[in-house]
């Protein structure tokens, strides 16, 4: 499944893509369930299927399959009502169940898969190429910032350049959606805690960053954590590692790596994390950036008012926003 969190007149509900639609699940539930009589789940929906992402996490397995469910639902409805002579566009209108269950894309806005998630933890330093060209060394464990729920922005929202800085850099990155609970997380149980995975920019104001020895404070500013624009769940990303991953800055390649390169694998990073904090569902982990950043380039690169930045990864999608001034 490719879960989203979108926008429809100003109210934020988890929905799901399905090819140029969004469905929201919470609705689409209700329908399913009314649809085949079942009155007794019905009675539980909202919990089963909250209208929002952190909460439809939170539900585990039973949440997700009845997500699967919702959808499954809605697919059938459409192909039902399309002809020839009618278009997926129009079918989703022609149906009344549907009404306000089904969404064509341009109609909403797609916001971070995951609203105002606990933590959102960064890694940096975690593909070899990108130590190399930073002038580092490897690193013996895993090198760990954060970013702050307020850094999140959406696919197609706008990165805001800070009056306090003019080195504005991008970071493609593959991130981590957890699911479950965990510490002390065994490697070999660290994919049963993903939720799943979404395309991720850490945006970095390097002349920030680098006036400490802690690179927090060029981090976690506002709009400086891009993400989605969906969360694609872990049953359709059966290996992360072999994953391309790729950065374009004005349609001109800057990044072109692959995950099979990062240092510290999915399975390690769940692990070591989880011996320093509590995982929770919704927190997010963004595991690196190979080579490629702005900053080492000769001359620099770095974004600016007008410019569009995307990061694109395999089966992940492509997350776009533009680069605008702060007002």
């Amino acid at each position: 499944m490719r879960l989203v969190t979108y926008q429809h007149k100003g109210q934020s509900r988890a929905g799901a893509q399905l090819d140029e639609q969004v469905v929201d699940l919470n609705r689409a539930y209700h329908a399913a369930l009314q649809h085949s009589g079942n009155e007794d789940e019905l009675a539980v929906a909202d919990a089963r299927v909250p209208i929002d992402m952190i909460g439809l996490l939170k539900g585990g397995d039973t949440s997700l399959r009845a997500a699967g469910q919702a959808i499954a639902f809605v697919r059938s409805q459409l192909e039902g009502q399309e002809s020839p002579t009618i278009n997926r566009a129009d079918a989703i209108n022609r149906v009344p169940t549907q009404q306000g269950i089904v969404y064509t894309i341009d109609r909403v806005s797609l916001l971070p898969p995951v609203l105002r998630p606990g933590k959102v933890i960064c890694m940096g330093l975690n593909y070899r190429d990108h130590a190399a060209e930073a002038g580092m060394a490897v690193p013996e464990y895993p090198v760990l910032f954060h970013k702050v729920a307020g850094s999140l922005v959406g696919h197609n929202q706008p990165i805001v350049i800070p009056r306090i800085s003019s080195q504005i850099d991008y970071e493609g990155e593959l991130a981590i959606i957890i699911g479950r609970r965990g510490k002390y997380i065994a490697e070999d149980e660290a994919y049963s805690y993903v939720a799943g995975y979404t395309v991720a920019n850490d945006v970095s104001a390097r002349d920030l960053q680098f006036r400490t020895s802690q690179w927090t404070t060029g981090k976690m500013l506002d709009t400086f954590g891009p993400l989605g624009p969906a969360l694609v769940t872990r049953d359709e990303v059966p290996d992360p590692h072999i994953l391309f991953i790729k950065t374009t800055l004005n349609g001109h390649v800057l990044q072109d790596g692959n995950t099979a390169d990062m240092i510290f694998r999915v399975p390690f990073i769940i692990k070591y994390i989880s011996e320093i904090v509590t995982l929770e569902p919704g927190d997010v982990i963004m595991t690196g950036t190979p080579a490629g950043i702005g900053n080492t380039r000769s001359p620099q690169v770095f974004m600016k008012p007008g410019d569009t930045v995307t990061v694109e990864i395999g089966h992940l999608g492509k997350l776009t926003n533009p680069v605008v001034a702060e007002d």
